[in-house]
């Protein structure tokens, strides 16, 4: 295989990396975010690719900005292509030109549908039913450049959270560069521009995103749960009966319909089959995993047993 760079930071990048390393596609360096405070305890800790690159003694370089030094740090190695996915940094032009055959960026959604910093999540909270990757040549606009490859996935399971659709995509990105860039390194494919006109952008998960409001329908929640599922999640607030409010992060959960609980109150907190369930716009959302703040994550009916106090409390 011809001599590349790797830029990759998340768990995301880390499944594409091992699946390259299983084909014996075998970066030179790789690029990647430095160490940040994870956890409870805020430990120190390097990236998924960081530590994967370690274990295979794959040399490792960690820039916090893509300065001068940087840039000829790259030139020096001279890789004939960069593979770049999910890295958290923008691409400055003069590292752009530096490889011969281009940076070529794989993005988790169908370019240019989806185009930014939160595809997949943003195709859980839209409802859609397909999916895919896709390879890109990298200009300066974000996911912009022409198309070298696509591969879709259609969604079967509709319980997947953004997590279990990311590893999805992962492996199946990583089979699409395993197969295509040969082909692209000899010529035999031509990267095609993307129709620009059909282009839809990813909205930036805020704060204010992972509250759940429960005057929506239950589709809908059910959707923002999966979607902001592990990270950042989807939380609602409780009113104990100390007078505190209680955050409560709802890790996982399934929509019910039930006309004769239609009339209950919006909002409503009730007991379904031993669950802990909330009434919605339309239809119910029972909860099977919740997060307490500042305890571990329990089933819902073990949370009722110790907190029977929120049933019939209406969440706002």
């Amino acid at each position: 295989m011809n001599q590349f760079i790797f830029f990759g930071s998340s768990e995301f990048s880390k499944i594409v990396l091992d699946k390259l390393l299983q084909a014996k596609m075998k970066p030179v360096l790789v690029v990647t975010n430095q160490p940040k405070p994870r956890g409870r305890k805020q430990i120190l800790s390097p990236t998924p690719v960081n530590v994967l690159a370690l274990e295979h003694k794959i040399p490792v370089l960690l820039p916090e900005i893509l300065d001068e030094e940087f840039i000829n740090q790259i030139k020096e190695i001279n890789p004939e292509f960069i593979i770049l996915t999910a890295y958290g940094k923008i691409i400055p032009s003069e590292l752009l030109a530096i490889p011969l055959k281009g940076f070529i960026n794989l993005h988790p959604s169908l370019l240019p549908k989806w185009r930014g910093a939160t595809p997949i999540q943003s195709v859980i909270l839209n409802g859609d039913m397909e999916t895919g990757v896709t390879l890109i040549l990298m200009d300066e606009q974000v996911d912009h450049g022409p198309i070298i490859a696509q591969s879709e996935f259609k969604i079967d399971n509709l319980r997947f959270n953004s997590e279990e659709l990311s590893e999805k995509l992962a492996v199946i990105g990583a089979e699409l560069i395993i197969q295509t860039i040969p082909q692209y390194l000899k010529g035999k494919i031509i990267p095609m521009a993307q129709d620009h006109s059909q282009a839809t952008f990813c909205k930036k998960i805020l704060p204010a995103d992972e509250r759940i409001n429960w005057q929506q329908d239950n589709i809908q929640i059910d959707r923002q749960v999966r979607a902001l599922n592990p990270e950042p999640g989807a939380y609602t607030k409780a009113m104990h009966p100390q007078k505190y409010e209680l955050i409560l992060k709802i890790v996982k959960g399934y929509l019910e319909n039930d006309e004769s609980l239609e009339k209950l109150p919006i909002g409503k907190v009730f007991d379904y089959q031993n669950k802990m369930a909330v009434k919605c716009k339309k239809g119910f959302y029972v909860i099977e995993l919740i997060k307490p703040s500042g305890k571990q994550t329990m089933s819902s009916d073990a949370f009722l047993r110790g907190n029977n106090w929120i049933l019939n409390q209406i969440l706002k």
